[in-house]
């Protein structure tokens, strides 16, 4: 399976810039996700990658083969839609069937790899229904097996899950997982939801307004996130955050201070602020489960009162309200937990999981 390079790839629509100079790597086999906001340029990228737009400028190379003029039809690409895309008159068989017709294959090639690939999907005792005559995830199965029938080299899926409920979703997420790893096609997934992304892809490319910001491993771009956007972007609940603090040597400690906050850092945090040269309008930044709630002060935290609780069943979200900061601060607990609204609590914090950002460049510190 070939491996994709994209150099400095750019897709203008007049004066929008849709995507905005682009480049990253996805290796022989591999599953990357493009995760974003809506209309950050993650579709696009896809459509350019499949031939169906022209780049404005850039390159896209599958191995030592540049595809930038190469027509659709001859780059092997197999892909799956949002909307599934099937022929309403169809049956499921003839949908199937209908690419490898169009490669004027014959009908017993056709009829054994249909057969094939409709097993493997479980979908084989469909195939003479319509889609109108199947459930939403079997339209979607239907639709990766017209995509997969081809033996693609590489598989673009544009948000498949999109439109399935939440179970399914599920489900689905997993399949597709398990049927990537045991094909090994080298896959590039365009999603908007987090949770997709993280549990599907060995690598994730983050957009925001045409650019990639970061691109990683789920756990580098969740737990070492590069800026404030990822951050808040990877997690739900988002990381919490913590405007307007300033830094400060106390007695040879750093801290982190605002108003009657004050949160010690470590030797190696206080030196990584103070490399970086600035010591107010900082950032704090730490995760709803790096958080542990008490009723007396423990170590390195913050006070804070109870505003609402969100129970979920095996865990519970606390909605805090700290004096001094705008938005509420949110943290897990254990619902067995005597919790209730009003009270005084106090946030301990993981020191190893905190995180600071400059809070003008909104880049990360640590």
């Amino acid at each position: 399976m070939p491996e994709i390079r994209v150099v400095d790839l750019k897709k203008y629509f007049g004066k929008v810039k849709a995507v905005d100079g682009i480049s990253f790597q996805v290796k022989d086999g591999e599953f990357v996700a493009l995760l974003g906001p809506s209309g950050c340029g993650k579709t696009t990228t896809l459509l350019m990658l499949a031939g169906i737009y022209k780049p404005t400028s850039g390159e896209i190379w599958f191995d030592d083969q540049l595809m930038n003029n190469v027509p659709p039809r001859y780059r092997g690409v197999g892909m799956v839609f949002q909307n599934y895309a099937l022929y309403p008159h169809m049956t499921v068989y003839e949908n199937i069937a209908f690419p490898l017709k169009a490669k004027g294959m014959n009908h017993d090639e056709i009829d054994s790899m249909v057969k094939e690939i409709t097993k493997k999907l479980l979908i084989d005792h469909l195939l003479d229904r319509k889609p109108t005559q199947i459930s939403g995830g079997q339209q979607q199965r239907v639709a990766l097996a017209r995509a997969l029938v081809k033996e693609p080299k590489v598989l673009l899926f544009d948000e498949p899950l999109s439109n399935l409920d939440a179970k399914l979703r599920m489900m689905m997420r997993a399949e597709i997982k398990k049927l990537q790893e045991d094909l090994g096609i080298t896959s590039v997934y365009v999603t908007h939801d987090q949770a997709e992304a993280m549990t599907m892809a060995s690598r994730i490319a983050i957009f925001n307004k045409g650019k990639i910001i970061q691109y990683g491993t789920p756990d580098e771009v969740y737990n070492s996130p590069n800026s404030i956007f990822v951050a808040t972007f990877m997690g739900n609940p988002p990381m919490n955050l913590i405007y307007g603090m300033k830094f400060k040597r106390e007695e040879g400690e750093g801290v982190l201070k605002l108003k009657n906050i004050s949160v010690k850092l470590s030797d190696y945090q206080s030196k990584k602020v103070e490399e970086y040269g600035k010591t107010e309008n900082l950032v704090l930044g730490f995760r709803p489960e790096d958080v542990s709630i008490t009723k007396k002060e423990e170590g390195n935290g913050i006070w804070g009162e109870v505003y609402v609780l969100e129970p979920l069943g095996r865990d519970l979200i606390v909605n805090v309200k700290i004096e001094g900061v705008e938005n509420l601060i949110k943290v897990f607990s254990d619902p067995t937990k005597e919790i209730r609204e009003g009270d005084r609590i106090f946030l301990r914090l993981k020191p190893e999981a905190l995180h600071v950002f400059d809070g003008e460049t909104e880049v990360t510190i640590f």
